[in-house]
């Protein structure tokens, strides 16, 4: 600086000079990023900071990151009783900071100077907004400064949650935890969550020590190094209380961290891939018979990418500090194993309970909490073994709470958040690595199969076919195949259920072959699945005739046109090619052709379904008036897909045909 600091405003006019209010007043008008440092020399003195430091939150917080050193001191030496409901007050009010636009308004120096009396001001120096005005600041990351406002505040909160010495530092601690939780909610990023959980750990005592920063966001977190004053209105407590205190502080803990983990997983990991992947990440891992090419593998993207390891550690942390607030396995599954209507209320701040049992914890947190520790268990060796849930009842227990026990499972499963349904999967693949005790029921095992089923249809799954193993394994597991054919027939029969018809025709193929393979026991040999009167039942409901409409497309309306056409590529065209596959492996199986007498099926086949089936594929394939209509209207790549398509369809009925040939004999021809 050009002047002697003892010239300076803020040393001239330090009390005695004024009194505190008035000095404040000087502060709010003179204090400039360049003065901070003389600030920060001031604020050394106890005294002077414990009667002014509640106010400085406020004046100080606007110029972060220049600021941070003057109120950790604020956080060191002030009264931590008024400065920690300042700060948490602050959390709460915390907004984006646009670009700041130089004042237009002067200040009255005049009736300023008559407030403070005979103390000379000096012009407020201005600054380039943006600039930096020390080497601290230009190292300062490319972080918004409101993220780095909410950082400091946390670490502001974790000294002075350390200082204070009361009776009830629960009621301190209450109030801290909400205005944590509804800044973290407002701006959940890397960087904050590094933050908050900084904030947990310091709480938690300090049982892990501090590690050096292993990415960016836990770069930015700020660490105290100079001693704190102790609590200048320290109160004494007995033991008792003491003790109560530490359980009710330890539960409010558990539920700010399940909260914390609630909004990480669902708002701050989008990036593609999105979320953390567990479910297909561990069925990579535990299905050994069909290992991943290392190009497809997710378990090495997360292994090598910077941003994906540094979700693994962040929820890590999250499952480490879990266990030192002593937050059981065991009281999770009992939670999430509970449905709904069972649940408690949530946990109101304005009248935080007394004792740690009557804070409750939220159950779509517990679910991904205990999701992630059976994860880390399996894809991270964690140490920590979580016991697998056995999939008849709990599992289906625990996917009845959170999708219901209605049959519109996959429009439940469309409203959830991609990481519970993740978690519900994740749970379910670990479980399917187990034997599978038979359900209680028919209607418990043909739910949770539909259930599951309608999770590996959501958006972030239905793209990976290893999932449908899943509800494969546990399918073929119920030892009744009475309840197994039910389900495939209620499948096929329920246009609600049109998801699971792909899957429900694998699953018929796969019992058809374990019924006739050649080391099958006599006794499975007769079963429902190869009965022709059973299966003529089935076969109905499998080849239903198309749409009439599908067989009018060159005198459709154009929008009739492109909808249909748009249905079949993006929509139906994998069922319709599943369904065309399990025809031609029937005709590939004289034994089982025969057996089931599919050639008594097969004129309704052809005549319902097959020629009207091949007939619009050839208009789609062949019929330019049709072709030109859909590229004007929806592009030539949607063309070009549709025509794929329908070749596609064509091919495989060419080898049904050629198939079904000779066996057929006299019933019918193709």
């Amino acid at each position: 600086m050009a002047t002697d600091e003892r010239d300076d405003p803020l040393v001239k006019a330090l009390p005695p000079e004024t009194d505190y209010l008035t000095y404040l007043t000087i502060l709010e008008y003179q204090l400039t990023p360049e003065r901070l440092p003389i600030l920060h020399n001031l604020l050394q003195d106890e005294k002077l900071t414990v009667n002014i430091g509640w106010d400085l939150v406020q004046l100080l917080l606007p110029m972060v990151p220049e600021s941070q050193e003057c109120l950790q001191d604020v956080a060191r030496l002030g009264n931590p009783r008024e400065v920690i409901l300042r700060v948490s007050n602050s959390l709460m009010k915390l907004e984006p900071v646009e670009d700041e636009e130089e004042e237009e308004d002067e200040k009255d120096e005049k009736s300023l100077g008559e407030a403070i009396g005979e103390v000379k001001l000096e012009e407020k120096p201005g600054a380039n907004d943006g600039e930096a005005v020390d080497d601290n600041a230009a190292a300062t990351p490319n972080v918004p400064v409101h993220i780095l406002q909410f950082n400091c505040l946390l670490s502001m909160l974790s000294v002075l949650h350390s200082r204070i010495q009361t009776k009830y530092p629960s009621r301190f601690v209450a109030t801290s935890l909400q205005a944590v939780l509804e800044a973290y909610t407002a701006f959940p990023t890397v960087e904050t969550t590094a933050a908050v959980l900084e904030f947990f750990r310091d709480i938690a005592g300090k049982k892990r020590p501090r590690l050096p920063p292993r990415n960016t966001s836990e770069s930015l977190l700020t660490e105290t190094v100079h001693d704190s004053a102790p609590d200048p209105e320290a109160e004494s407590h007995p033991g008792t209380a003491a003790s109560s205190e530490r359980a009710l502080i330890n539960r409010l803990m558990q539920f700010g961290l399940v909260e914390l983990l609630k909004t990480y997983l669902l708002h701050c990991i989008n990036d593609a891939p999105a979320g953390m992947q567990w479910a297909l990440r561990l069925q990579e891992k535990l299905d050994t018979k069909n290992r991943m090419h290392s190009s497809l593998s997710l378990i090495e993207e997360f292994g090598k990418d910077g941003h994906l390891k540094e979700r693994d550690m962040t929820v890590g942390t999250i499952i480490a500090l879990s266990r030192d607030f002593d937050l059981e396995t065991r009281e999770l599954l009992d939670i999430i194993s509970k449905p709904g209507d069972q649940q408690p209320l949530p946990l109101d701040f304005e009248e935080t309970p007394k004792h740690p049992d009557n804070i409750p914890i939220q159950r779509h947190g517990c679910l991904l909490l205990l999701a992630a520790r059976a994860a880390a268990d399996k894809l991270l060796s964690s140490g920590q073994p979580v016991k697998p849930i056995p999939v008849f009842p709990d599992l289906a227990g625990i996917f009845a709470n959170f999708l219901g026990e209605g049959e519109s499972a996959y429009s439940t499963v469309m409203e959830e958040p991609e990481a519970l349904v993740d978690s519900l999967l994740s749970l379910a693949v670990i479980a399917t690595g187990n034997p599978v005790s038979a359900p209680q029921n028919e209607t418990e095992f043909s739910q949770f199969i539909i259930q599951l089923t309608a999770c590996t249809h959501a958006p972030g799954f239905r793209s990976y076919s290893r999932m449908a193993r899943v509800p494969s394994t546990i399918f073929h597991s119920n030892p009744d195949q009475a309840a197994r054919f039910n389900l495939i027939r209620k499948i096929l029969e329920n246009e609600d259920l049109q998801y699971a018809r792909e899957p429900a025709i694998g699953w018929l193929k796969e019992e058809l072959l374990a019924a006739t393979a050649p080391n099958t026991p006599p006794d499975l040999k007769e079963n429902l699945f190869t009965d022709p009167g059973q299966f003529a039942i089935l076969f109905p409901h499998i080849y239903k005739p198309i749409p009439a409409d599908w067989l009018a497309l060159g005198t459709a309306k154009t929008d009739d046109l492109i909808n249909t056409w748009m249905t079949f590529t993006q929509h139906l065209l994998p069922y319709y090619l599943s369904i065309l596959n399990f025809y031609y492996f029937l005709t590939q199986s004289p034994a089982l052709f025969e057996r089931l007498q599919i050639q008594k099926l097969h004129p309704v086949f052809e005549s319902k379904f097959l020629v009207p089936l091949m007939t619009f594929a050839q208009h789609i394939s062949t019929d330019a008036e049709i072709k030109a209509r859909v590229e004007m209207e929806i592009g030539d790549e949607a063309e070009q897909m549709g025509h794929g398509a329908a070749e596609l369809v064509l091919h495989i009925i060419g080898e049904i045909e050629e198939g079904s040939a000779g066996l057929l004999g006299g019933e019918g021809g193709g």
